[in-house]
């Protein structure tokens, strides 16, 4: 299945190459009819785990809102548009940053598919999800 949706996204980008605008919108239907039948579950996939997308190692950004829910657990906005959520397992006591400061904050991965977060200028790291 990858190398069939592989190949038609290969083929939308020789779409784009055309400049006559009718053989570039019959282009383009070809290619969506092919990446529609490239992302049809097939039979011999039935069980399978879904592929991944890979994603980078970690991110790093600055907190623009920080509160807490109603049973102690940290949410952190960033200015990238990502809201992250202390896990209730993790019972690490999260105090809030300094008014007017924007600290760096790092996701990395952690073990089985969990996030870590940590805080610059502080020790520990936080197990988070992302909830948006």
């Amino acid at each position: 299945m990858a190398d069939s949706a592989r190949d038609a996204l290969d083929e939308m980008a020789r779409c784009a190459a055309i400049s006559d605008a009718g053989e570039r919108l019959r282009c383009y239907d070809a290619a969506a009819a092919q990446g529609r039948d490239a992302l049809k579950p097939q039979p011999a996939d039935f069980g399978k785990p879904a592929p991944r997308v890979p994603e980078p190692a970690q991110i790093t950004a600055s907190l623009r809102q920080f509160w807490k829910t109603s049973r102690g657990l940290a949410v952190f906005v960033l200015d990238n548009g990502q809201t992250w959520r202390q896990l209730e397992a993790d019972g690490s006591t999260i105090l809030e940053p300094a008014p007017g400061t924007a600290p760096k904050v790092t996701i990395d991965h952690g073990l089985l598919d969990s996030y870590n977060l940590t805080i610059e200028g502080r020790n520990g790291l936080i197990k988070v999800r992302r909830i948006q």
